[in-house]
């Protein structure tokens, strides 16, 4: 069975960029803030907050920001949204949308779901280093909520669990070729893995490429909309 590891509003950056003179244009659907604008991201959090922070397309008044950061205060307060910034259950991504993203029509909501065989390594990552009642990933996936049977999975992205909660993407490294010259990987239309065994056979090895002291996991990616 697989648990909810988070919910994230999206927009997926695809830029163009240059590895070992190869031109490429990133395809990865991706929770994290290397890979895609998050909507919000720790600019959600008043004590965190920094103009500079702010996705260019993103250009609140202050009234609204305002207003954002209250609502993401008492959400915070409930454990509906969780360090480093994530929503805890899709209803409440949903009604972010609503009241903040309605100028960003594009933004795409993503889940990410754990499968309960790794859930013990996660919040054994997590929770030493937070306060009982810091909300983080260890505090959801200690709840045990299911995976919905809604949504549209596009494959699984091989995350570095870092101690705080935040997630380092294997795409940040840009090791696609490898993947695919060393272990027979070839990854999705979507930039992710086809399935969690696939992120196992490569976890060490992107490990060593990333030199970080992470925790690599295999996520359950699922894309939730109204067609879905």
């Amino acid at each position: 069975m697989y648990y909810a590891a988070g919910y994230y509003l999206v927009i997926p950056k695809h830029e163009w960029g240059t590895v070992n003179g190869h031109r490429f244009r990133a395809r990865t659907w991706s929770v994290s803030t290397y890979i895609s604008h998050v909507y919000p991201g720790t600019w959600g959090f008043d004590w965190e907050y920094s103009r500079r922070q702010l996705p260019e397309n993103f250009t609140p008044t202050d009234q609204e920001l305002t207003a954002l950061h209250a609502w993401i205060g008492e959400a915070f307060a409930q454990g509906q949204y969780a360090w480093p910034g994530f929503f805890s259950t899709h209803e409440k991504a949903v009604e972010f949308k609503s009241r903040f993203l309605h100028a960003l029509p594009q933004a795409k909501l993503l889940g990410i779901f754990l499968h309960e065989s790794h859930c013990a390594t996660a919040v054994a990552a997590v929770e030493p280093h937070t306060g009982p009642d810091w909300p983080n990933l260890a505090t959801l996936l200690q709840l045990r909520a299911p995976e919905p049977e809604t949504g549209l999975t596009i494959g699984f992205d091989l995350l570095g669990l870092f101690d705080f909660g935040g997630y380092e993407p294997f795409s940040y490294h840009v090791v696609e070729q490898e993947y695919q010259k060393t272990f027979g990987v070839v990854l999705n239309e979507y930039g992710l893995f086809a399935t969690a065994s696939d992120c196992q056979r490569v976890a060490a090895y992107t490990d060593t490429i990333a030199n970080e002291p992470a925790v690599w996991l295999p996520f359950k990616t699922k894309l939730f909309g109204p067609e879905f």
